[in-house]
């Protein structure tokens, strides 16, 4: 313990020297909160239509490797699915771009537009109640508030258009902007398929881009699961919504340069903040060149020295942190506010910023104190 107050002593010995330090430290914070805040934001947008769907089980097409792709399947697998054993009821969800023609200045925008059956649709929106049964008139679509600003200030009642088709909005839901669409739409089937006008919605023989199935009550979701594989052909896949939901997260890390962009500058990041304290450190032990020497004159030990410039380190790692998250946090409301990328700053991603800061303040004082390893303090004296 007395070595660490005798850590605590050298930082505290120039409250000046101490803040500059801290505020080094938190810019290093900072930049690895952002960098994983716009991971995580891609990540989580991407990943945020599969929290809606009010499903036990979703079927896709084969091809379908994210839920923003347009691949449909057979309708045909869709019914031989619900006549399973296990499956109590299902919804089917229709899925294609559109262009989003912002009523306030005219410009175009590129949306997802979800059509669903209005009796059945398959989705959970508590925040929306009673959206299903607006959609039963022709030309009425829900509008995602979240989308981003450019695609007009929208409230219920307005009208506009969608891809060449004028709709009117009934209400508001909220899902969020990804890297990409700028926002989403539901529309029921009558009017998903007006706004394309390339389906017949009285026969309704096309294919459909999400099955959700849902189970009877104590079915065994994954026995329901491996024998919808084993009998129907391969050219669909049947995942559970955690699963689907974690595919998304992953979809961006693995196939989107951004994804990878974003993970890597956190790499970087916190190589950059074991450079910045570092050089804060080497800075603080050449100002203590002479009390390292008397404690090592008297026979204090290298894992002796070693603790305290490591004490130096956390401490400095810790008060540095706490600015940081503020200005992380101040940072997060003015990006979410202009991109409309939700950018959570969780409690675990909290932590885990933190583990990271104190993993970077251990990792640099392993180098700086070679230093004073290497003193002799014949040398000073």
């Amino acid at each position: 313990m007395h070595l660490v107050l005798t850590g605590w002593r050298m930082l505290v010995y120039s409250p000046r020297r101490l803040l500059l330090s801290c505020l080094g430290i938190a810019f290093a914070v900072v930049i690895m909160f952002m960098q994983m805040g716009f991971f995580n934001g891609l990540n989580d947008s991407q990943a945020n239509l599969a929290r809606i769907l009010d499903a036990d089980l979703v079927m896709s097409h084969r091809d379908k490797d994210n839920l923003k792709s347009t691949e449909e399947f057979s309708r045909k697998r869709w019914r031989q699915a619900l006549a399973a054993p296990g499956v109590a009821s299902g919804a089917a969800v229709y899925a294609s771009a559109s262009y989003w023609w912002n009523p306030q200045d005219g410009s175009r925008n590129r949306v997802l537009v979800l059509g669903i059956d209005p009796d059945n649709p398959g989705l959970r929106l508590p925040q929306a109640a009673g959206f299903p049964q607006s959609l039963k008139r022709a030309d009425t679509i829900f509008y995602d508030r979240r989308s981003r600003r450019e695609l007009g200030n929208i409230l219920p009642g307005m009208e506009s258009t969608l891809g060449q088709a004028r709709v009117k909005v009934a209400g508001l839901f909220d899902l969020g902007a990804n890297f990409s669409y700028e926002g989403h739409v539901i529309a029921g089937n009558e009017t998903y398929f007006h706004v394309f006008g390339h389906r017949d919605p009285q026969r309704l023989t096309d294919g459909i881009s999400l099955g959700l199935l849902r189970l009877l009550p104590g079915a065994d979701r994954e026995g329901v699961r491996r024998n919808l594989l084993h009998t129907l052909p391969d050219d669909v896949l049947v995942l559970t919504r955690e699963e689907l939901e974690a595919r998304e997260r992953a979809y961006t890390t693995r196939a989107t340069p951004v994804g990878i962009i974003f993970g890597t500058g956190l790499a970087v990041a916190l190589v950059i903040g074991i450079i910045i304290c570092y050089q804060l450190l080497f800075n603080e032990i050449q100002d203590h060149l002479r009390q390292f020497a008397t404690l090592k004159a008297i026979g204090y030990r290298a894992r002796h020295l070693y603790l305290i410039v490591t004490s130096e380190a956390l401490l400095l790692s810790m008060f540095g942190f706490l600015p940081g998250v503020v200005a992380a946090a101040a940072l997060y409301t003015v990006v979410e506010r202009l991109s409309e990328i939700v950018m959570d700053l969780s409690p675990g991603r909290i932590l885990f910023v933190l583990m990271l800061t104190l993993v970077m303040g251990s990792a640099s004082a392993a180098f700086a104190v070679r230093q004073v390893i290497r003193l002799d303090p014949a040398e000073l004296f």
